[in-house]
């Protein structure tokens, strides 16, 4: 018997519900999480009450949260819908590491799949949004598991009629104003006048497409290294191919299209990208496109770029900051008769406090940034300097420097100014070292 244990996504509807009760029987809950929006008024904390209610009679550990999800748009530009869960699946992925559970259980059913495959076709999709929901799928490092997706709503309502089980019901399923309530209640009908059995046979197209995409996948790989698609050295998270190769591809769009794919690249900005001469770009809020004479190079937006600045902390004893995912800044205060040595690898620097004019920050370069790099005479352009240094438009839209009110103190990975230099007259160290850089 598998005994993985998930967390149920417990909202109080028939879906969710059910989703609780058949898990139960299966020996599979290790916790249930009802997420308050505050969107209802009364109604939502009647929902909320109703689990509270549900999960200390089926004697289910409950975790329940509370999301101003009304402020957090107004925030963010971001639409309620979406809101709502992106801040639902940044609380399970918390609750899902912090209970060691193997992933969040949701009660998506065939109407759901059907819904979504719809939504998919008129925003316009490629293969991927017409493979509809999937039984298991991973998200931010877990899994997402949907042990209902085989089945209707009407056998949902069925087993918990047989199980005399009330669920609660949300008002706004019936607001047209959302496009997923829009398509539910108005197109799939319309649909089904034509087809009864239209939500099977979406399903059906879904899963047909999910095979399909098997063949696919093992196609493009093989074109993929026909144009020999790798890794850009020193840049972990992009990927390279060859333009000459590319150029010679019948499929070359499609090529393209797929390597771009997690980054939302338009049709237009493919077809602008095969045109593409040495050093342009092409840029939107998730990644970039760019060339140099021999390759193509895909890859996400650099984090720097979008924190546009991170704050160094210039005077504690120690401390670390998250640049992104992978790459951290450790930043300690030493006495320089404790220094081991005064020579820096290229992730290193030290300075001398006293240099410091100002806050420290951590950002992505800017046009007319100078610095004077260290043992030469003169300033210098930023850009310059990796230019000569052979350094192709990726390597400039990643690098980033650390300032001070004053100016440049390092390129990081590359070279420090002048102005870090240490002397006899140093009391105070400040050693930067920076991990996983590109």
């Amino acid at each position: 018997i598998n005994r993985t244990m998930y967390l149920v996504a417990l909202s109080g509807g028939a879906d969710s519900v059910c989703l609780l009760l058949t898990l139960l029987a299966q020996g599979k809950v290790g916790a249930a999480a009802h997420c308050n929006f505050h969107l209802r008024g009364a109604e939502s904390d009647r929902d909320e009450a109703f689990v509270r209610h549900l999960c200390a009679e089926k004697q289910v550990r409950l975790f329940v949260t509370d999301f101003d999800t009304q402020a957090e748009a107004a925030r963010t530009g971001e639409s309620i819908e979406m809101v709502a869960r992106r801040l639902r699946y940044e609380w399970f992925a918390q609750l899902i590491a912090s209970e060691n559970l193997e992933g969040v259980a949701v009660g998506h059913h065939q109407e759901d799949n059907a819904e979504t495959l719809l939504l998919n076709l008129i925003r316009g999709t490629g293969m991927q949004g017409l493979q509809g929901m999937q039984r298991v799928s991973y998200k931010q490092g877990f899994c997402i598991y949907r042990p209902l997706l085989n089945y209707t709503k009407s056998d949902i309502l069925s087993y918990l009629q047989s199980q005399h089980q009330g669920y609660v019901t949300d008002s706004t399923n019936a607001d047209t104003h959302y496009k997923r309530n829009k398509i539910r209640h108005e197109v799939l009908p319309l649909l089904q006048s034509m087809n009864p059995q239209v939500v099977a046979a979406l399903n059906q197209m879904a899963q047909h497409l999910t095979e399909a995409n098997g063949i696919y996948q093992l196609g493009l790989q093989q074109l993929y290294a026909q144009c020999e698609l790798e890794p850009v050295p020193h840049h972990r998270h992009y990927k390279q191919l060859l333009r000459e190769a590319l150029a010679k591809q019948p499929h070359s769009t499609a090529i393209l299209r797929e390597l771009t794919a997690p980054y939302g690249f338009t049709s237009t900005q493919i077809a602008d990208a095969l045109k593409m001469r040495t050093g342009g770009l092409i840029i939107n809020e998730k990644g970039l496109i760019t060339c140099t004479p021999t390759h193509y190079i895909v890859g996400p937006l650099p984090t720097i770029m979008k924190k546009q600045v991170v704050n160094v902390p210039s005077l504690c004893s120690q401390h670390q900051i998250i640049v992104d995912a992978d790459c951290t800044l450790e930043v300690s205060l030493v006495p320089i008769e404790k220094l081991k040595s005064w020579r820096c690898e290229k992730n290193e620097l030290n300075i001398d406090v006293d240099a410091i004019k100002g806050p420290l920050v951590l950002r992505s370069i800017q046009q007319a940034d100078r610095f004077r790099p260290f043992g030469m005479k003169g300033t210098k352009l930023v850009s310059d300097y990796l230019t000569n240094q052979h350094g192709s438009r990726l390597d400039k839209l990643t690098a980033c420097v650390l300032a001070d009110a004053q100016g440049i103190l390092w390129l990081v990975g590359h070279r420090a100014d002048d102005r870090t230099r240490l002397s006899a007259q140093t009391q105070q160290v400040l050693h930067l070292k920076i991990i996983n850089y590109q």
